[in-house]
């Protein structure tokens, strides 16, 4: 895996959290309202992110699947 895959994956991470202790926060008029419009589009960010991070869970659980079965599998070494 290379450093920027790594470093986009943190980002991605941060970025969740972020979004997540923003959400929390009361936003809006003096009665802490949320518009709905606001609600859907943090909504839609955070889908994508969350479609994001699962396509990074698959490719590390492969990575690790690989590693197991190399691990468990070392190729023969040939005389010669």
């Amino acid at each position: 895996m290379n450093e920027s895959s790594g470093s986009k994956r943190l980002k991605n991470v941060v970025s969740l959290q972020l979004a997540h202790e923003r959400a929390r926060q009361p936003r809006g008029g003096s009665n802490g309202h949320v518009s709905k419009r606001s609600n859907q589009r943090l909504r839609g960010r955070l889908e994508a992110e969350n479609a994001q991070l699962r396509g990074s869970v698959a490719k590390l659980m492969l990575e690790i699947q690989a590693l197991r079965e190399e691990l468990s599998h070392p190729p023969s070494k040939t005389p010669k």
